[in-house]
């Protein structure tokens, strides 16, 4: 019969290959200072659970600080370092960032040149005995990512992902840069770790995380494994959480408990300014009651880094409260782009007029006149315009749908601030914040939507979240085609109050009222509106 000292090791041996077989190149790597937390063994051992055929494995670690995201990575990186043919890419938004004391590469150096691990200063990159490679990188500009087109990884792995505002930057060395020599048998893996927040917060949330809360499954291209401060014995945490408790209620929630829900409040859109969602079908107000348009901000292209058209439904009730409908975005070439827009426009109906933003130079005006071309000839209302920034701007009554509109991305913003102070007021009016003193406060409370007389009202569908996203982060996100769109068909509801006319197949649309004066009252606003339609003979019900 064994001795108990043989039994011991025997168990302990046989537990060590079961550990093995789920988290590999840990047991007796001398280049892993520390047992990874059971958190991180399951993130580590995750490339052993991918389909052979998927090709690169993409998995996110984090959400919470502390979480130890890092050194997971590091960890990830060093597994099948005992392997010549190895080669890792580690990398962050800047060189600077991955310098910092005690960021990645710093910490890189605590682990391995002690151990006698090569460090190659002029490419960053440490050589370990066996001849495997861990190199450090940055994607700081638009292009940096084409930087690593001729090399190949076994391991891509993003720090603080979040920060990489592009999605396609991260995708290019992810899914091109990864891949093995025929017989190989490593694994091939593109790892991030990050918190909440940043300029890459939606796409990182889309692509890993989804958002379990909105009713939709999500389509993800890869695993998300959440950790938190409790999951990491290796910090104070007591201290660290009572730093965080003095930190913006925002990025304490991203950072303390990771919440993905969570983001700095817009400067311009907020989700509460909405009110709450309305319901289609019930909130819906009758054609009889309201004018439609669905406004279109257009793109051309396929390209990972370009630009998406995006097209917003919003309606004026003829009292003054606006309501967002529905809104698609797309990226399709020009072709298969008008396609879609005349599918959308007969989905929505002839109710709903079709508005085209007429872009700069000269392909600009021959690009809506086709394409309005073709709306119009199968009965649609179409109209076309430059917004301009402060509103819209009427000159010629035949060219009255033509309004001017800068190209700078300041220009953007300036069009989004009347819309942005509309949806602030219907905000204030409904009572919805606290007493401020303010003029507009609870002039709209408890009355019924179509009672309302400003604001912008949200509708709930299965796009609403991927609005508010892209929405609440302007102008700091690099996604603002929605914002666009919803600009434009604001200021085209605002410069035709409800009861102007448009001829069925287009045309010009008729002078209509163009209220300017947000400034004055909303009783005085509304007296100057109904005195106007009196004079041309348009009395409104009110």
């Amino acid at each position: 019969m064994p001795e108990p000292a043989e039994r011991e090791a025997a168990t302990r041996a046989k537990l060590l290959a079961a550990f093995e077989s789920v988290c590999p190149g840990i047991v007796g790597n001398p280049f892993v200072p520390h047992w990874p937390t059971p958190t991180q063994q399951l993130f580590l051992g995750l490339h052993l659970r991918a389909d052979a055929g998927f090709g690169v494995f993409e998995a996110l670690y984090g959400g919470a600080a502390g979480g130890g995201k890092s050194d997971c990575l590091l960890t990830a990186a060093a597994q099948y370092v005992d392997r010549p043919e190895y080669s890792v890419l580690i990398l962050r938004r800047t060189f600077a960032d991955l310098a910092l004391p005690g960021a990645i590469m710093d910490r890189a150096m605590a682990w391995w040149r002690p151990l006698g691990v090569h460090w190659q200063g002029e490419t960053h990159t440490f050589r370990f005995p066996s001849g495997a490679t861990v190199a450090f990188g940055y994607i700081q500009h638009s292009l940096d990512h084409l930087r690593y087109k001729s090399a190949e990884f076994q391991l891509v792995a993003g720090d603080e992902l979040t920060e990489l505002p592009l999605e396609s930057q991260w995708a290019f060395v992810a899914r091109t840069r990864v891949r093995r020599r025929a017989g190989s048998n490593l694994p091939l893996r593109g790892l991030g770790a990050t918190n909440p927040g940043g300029p890459g917060h939606d796409w990182v949330k889309k692509r890993f995380v989804g958002d379990p809360h909105d009713g939709v499954r999500p389509i993800l291209r890869g695993r998300y494994v959440p950790a938190r401060i409790r999951d990491n014995p290796h910090i104070d945490q007591a201290s660290y959480i009572e730093g965080l408790m003095h930190l913006h209620p925002t990025v304490r929630e991203q950072m303390l408990n990771g919440d993905w829900r969570v983001r700095d409040p817009g400067d311009y859109f907020r989700a509460e300014w909405f009110g709450p969602l309305l319901t289609p079908g019930v909130d819906t107000w009758s054609s009889s009651d309201c004018i439609r348009i669905r406004w279109w901000d257009l793109a051309a292209s396929e390209k990972p880094d370009a630009a998406r058209t995006a097209g917003v439904r919003m309606a004026r009730h003829r009292v003054g409260v606006r309501a967002l409908e529905h809104a698609r975005v797309f990226k399709a070439t020009p072709g298969k782009r008008d396609d879609l827009i005349v599918q959308t426009a007969q989905a929505d109906g002839f109710g709903v007029i079709v508005g085209l933003e007429i872009e700069g130079g000269s392909g600009g005006p021959a690009q809506f006149e086709a394409l309005s071309k073709r709306l119009r000839a199968i009965g649609f209302r179409v109209v076309g315009a430059r917004p301009r920034v402060g509103g819209p701007e009427m000159t010629d009554p035949e060219k009255a749908h033509q309004m001017r509109q800068p190209s700078t991305e300041k220009g953007k913003q300036g069009r989004a601030d009347p819309v942005a102070s509309c949806l602030e007021r219907g905000y204030q009016r409904r009572g919805e914040c606290p007493t401020t003193g303010g003029m507009w406060w609870g002039l709209d409370q408890q009355k019924p939507l179509q009672e309302q007389r400003d604001g912008l009202r949200l509708f709930a569908g299965e796009w609403t979240q991927d609005y508010l996203d892209e929405v609440e982060g302007f102008p700091d996100s690099a996604l603002c085609d929605q914002v666009d769109a919803t600009s434009g068909a604001w200021a085209w509801l605002e410069a035709h109050a409800f009861g102007g006319s448009l001829p069925l197949g287009g045309g010009a649309p008729k002078p209509a009222v163009l209220v300017t004066s947000h400034d004055m009252h909303p009783e005085q606003r509304d007296e100057v509106e109904q005195a106007e339609q009196q004079k041309r003979g348009r009395w409104v019900q009110r």
